[in-house]
């Protein structure tokens, strides 16, 4: 007849150290949030204050062809703008503005509508906004050395949206 033998010391051995590795990595776990909640000031520093690499007069020339020029949500904020220019000198001009309605869900935009020359409420299509986007949310822009940047940041009133 079997006789039924005890752990063996292999098998006391493997459970020991699987244990102790087990607490060793607890124990690391709750330093590292220990030492990551020391400190109760945040600071975030997602991407650029503002949106460059856009050549000034080629967009202009560009917008005067084509008609504004729209760009996807830039700041990783699902914001969504346009850029307009309105003459011939690329570095005074521009319009950059949200493409949101203000007021309305998230889901009303403004698209262009080049025969009318004028921005039309994708929800109410008898709202509509001039070509320079007076009426919607501006946002602070300027020309550096031929490039144009835009403030995603900070509103053309020097808020932050």
């Amino acid at each position: 007849m079997p006789v039924a033998q005890g752990l063996r010391l292999g098998a006391v051995r493997g459970i020991v150290i699987g244990l102790a590795g087990l607490g060793a990595g607890v124990g690391a776990m709750l330093l590292m949030l220990w030492l990551a909640g020391t400190s109760d000031k945040i600071e975030v520093y997602l991407g650029d204050d503002d949106f460059r690499g856009i050549h000034a007069a080629s967009l202009a020339a560009g917008i005067a062809r084509d008609g504004p020029v729209p760009f996807p949500d830039l700041a990783g904020r699902d914001r969504p703008i346009w850029i307009t220019h309105h003459g011939d000198d690329p570095t005074v001009g521009w319009s950059a503005f949200s493409a949101r309605v203000p007021g309305r869900s998230d889901s009303c935009l403004v698209q262009w509508d080049a025969a009318a020359s004028l921005f039309v409420d994708s929800c109410d299509s008898s709202n509509t906004f001039p070509a320079s986007g007076a009426g919607l949310e501006q946002l602070a822009w300027r020309v550096v050395r031929g490039e144009l940047r835009v403030e995603i940041h900070t509103s053309a009133d020097g808020t932050t949206p």
